[in-house]
């Protein structure tokens, strides 16, 4: 029986064998490492990693899809197949230590914001994520400050990360034919940076900033409820060297680091 991709899941695969050959090799995978493949679909881009790593561990929600990957490789010593979502799953418990840990996604449309911070939560930090996303969305990821495409996730990413569009891949070669183009995004996680910065502050912050990102800062600092526990704007601005009458969209990655270690989590009611 054949498999209807379900819309409802943001199903596209990738069939072109030289695009998932090129993709699964940005990867940089090799004989000893654990790789995470997360919407693997009907396994076009795990076809090439299985029995050339350490461990393969294949996280699909589409309980047929699940069902038609267990069937082809659920007997193999080094590759498992997990039916569930994997935003509510434990991908860190995926991790063996000692080992690197690799994360491969073809990323459905539907959830891309969530599983690419949802990878980069996983302790201990993947040595690289290598994602098939929109070609909006991969813009998005590496833009520079005071672009029109930079904003929280570029900074989200950016400040724990390095991140590239390594190349772009036409809508002809999924199935069903989407409505737009995609990339090939390669996210290397700095684990000293990582280590250091308080991604529940970090995220609090630029979601409230771009939430209103023609504002000053200062007014936006002022006005933010989930901001306005912190010191007082212009005090803080002048402490960390910032020009309190700048936009969101003119702050560097390190800069909303600085920014929210200054003010910190708000406080629990």
């Amino acid at each position: 029986m054949t498999h209807r991709p379900k819309k409802a899941l943001g199903q596209n695969f990738l069939v072109d064998p030289n695009l998932q050959r090129k993709t699964v090799a940005e990867l940089g995978a090799t004989p000893d490492d654990v790789v995470l493949e997360v919407g693997p679909g009907h396994g076009e881009l795990s076809a090439h990693l299985v029995g050339e790593v350490h461990r393969l561990v294949l996280v699909e929600k589409d309980r047929e899809l699940a069902g038609e990957l267990e069937a082809r490789w659920g007997d193999r010593a080094d590759a498992e197949v997990i039916q569930a979502d994997a935003l509510e799953t434990d991908l860190s418990s995926f991790a063996i230590p000692g080992r690197d840990f690799r994360v491969l996604s073809n990323v459905p449309y539907n959830v891309t914001s969530p599983l690419i911070f949802a990878f980069l939560d996983i302790r201990p930090l993947p040595r690289r994520i290598v994602l098939t996303v929109q070609l909006e969305v991969a813009e998005r990821v590496v833009a520079d400050p005071g672009s029109k495409t930079y904003g929280a996730l570029s900074v989200g990413v950016q400040a724990i990360a390095d991140a590239r569009l390594v190349f772009r891949v036409g809508r002809h070669v999924f199935r069903p034919v989407p409505r737009v183009d995609s990339a090939v995004l390669v996210i290397d996680p700095i684990f000293e940076r990582a280590a250091t910065v308080d991604i529940g502050a970090l995220r609090t912050v630029t979601r409230a900033m771009f939430g209103q990102r023609r504002k000053q800062i200062q007014k936006i600092l002022r006005s933010a409820p989930a901001l306005s526990h912190g010191p007082d704007p212009t005090v803080l601005m002048a402490a960390l060297g910032l020009d309190p009458a700048a936009r969101p969209e003119t702050l560097s990655p390190a800069d909303f680091v600085s920014l929210s270690e200054a003010i910190g989590q708000p406080p629990e009611s």
